[in-house]
């Protein structure tokens, strides 16, 4: 009696919590979550700042939901992947010379449906380490309320929303040169060497950036078969590499309009592939203001290894199945 009891006071509880969870005050609050919508201004932005001088950097805020949002600001650096060019952000700030100004800002109030300025200044002492610093602007709402679609940009996206917060990405060049050289090496295509003849040719070129400043990428690649004939070519998107940094290239597709390019794979699947074949990747660098092309070339074989292999098995198995027949 008592185990039948207890069985309907959970059963009384759990219908007590599903009635709680689906009452009016939950749905009003998931409601007035979804109200809340904040969007940041330059998604990403690229400052040169010589040793020796100061500069500033605005970023805006736009508040379209229906209520007020306040944000608290910080600053810390971010770095690449290294593959995907996915922005990763750190807990630090490594750059020293930026700052809200003199008048320290905790927090930021956005009334709805207005936008708000945020300046950043920037002072470089001349003594300064020549170097590229990647850094992030981050807005999180005081509290604790949720911005929907967040998702760190990387400097391949055209978002600037974060998981938690929302961000502006700002990478700095501490740089007196006023053009910098630009330099960039294939370290490899991630291919395998030999595939099969009924696969196809498939290469996902690694770039190094061997300067301290960010790049866009800028080239070709071609696949030629063993007659020394291009059988399939690619332009390359034009993804950025941080300076110091690697990044898998992208190739670049047109798009609905010319002005929205798409981006694709390098790869090349025809009927049947037999021999080998070369794959060439041109990179566009700039080395003492001069124009120069270099070029990496990786060779891949292909033969009928499917063919092969249903053959091998075709003969073990005739062989046993004519021993099976002597035997018997």
């Amino acid at each position: 009696m008592k185990t039948i009891n207890y069985f309907k006071f959970l059963r009384i509880l759990v219908i007590f919590l599903l009635a709680f969870i689906y009452s009016g005050n939950f749905k009003s609050k998931v409601l007035a979550q979804s109200n809340i919508s904040l969007s940041v201004s330059p998604p990403i932005s690229y400052l040169q700042v010589p040793p020796g001088t100061t500069r500033k950097h605005t970023v805006v805020l736009e508040n379209t939901g229906d209520k007020t949002i306040v944000v608290m600001p910080s600053i810390v650096d971010f770095s690449s992947d290294g593959k995907t060019g996915r922005a990763i952000i750190s807990n630090e700030l490594s750059f020293p010379y930026i700052s809200f100004g003199t008048t320290e800002i905790k927090e930021l109030s956005i009334p709805a449906h207005n936008k708000a300025q945020l300046t950043l200044y920037i002072d470089v002492p001349k003594d300064a380490v020549e170097k590229e610093y990647p850094l992030t602007i981050l807005f999180f709402s005081k509290n604790g309320e949720y911005i929907p679609n967040f998702g760190l940009q990387g400097t391949n996206s055209t978002k600037s929303e974060i998981s938690g917060g929302i961000g502006s990405n700002l990478v700095i060049l501490v740089s007196k040169e006023s053009k910098l050289a630009n330099a960039l090496k294939v370290v490899s295509l991630k291919t395998p060497k030999f595939i099969d003849s009924f696969g196809w040719i498939e290469f996902l070129p690694l770039v190094k950036n061997e300067t301290i400043s960010s790049i866009s990428a800028s080239g070709s690649a071609k696949i030629l078969n063993w007659k020394k004939d291009t059988i399939s070519e690619f332009e390359i998107y034009p993804d950025v590499i941080l300076g110091s940094n690697t990044r898998e290239l992208r190739a670049l597709r047109p798009g609905i309009t010319p002005d929205k390019p798409e981006t694709g794979t390098f790869s090349y699947k025809p009927k049947f592939l037999l021999g080998p074949y070369q794959i060439i990747v041109s990179l566009e660098n700039d080395f003492s203001q001069q124009q120069q092309t270099s070029k990496y070339i990786e060779v891949v074989y292909a033969f009928p290894f499917s063919i092969i292999l249903v053959a091998i098995l075709g003969i073990i198995i005739t062989f046993v199945y004519i021993k099976k027949i002597k035997k018997s």
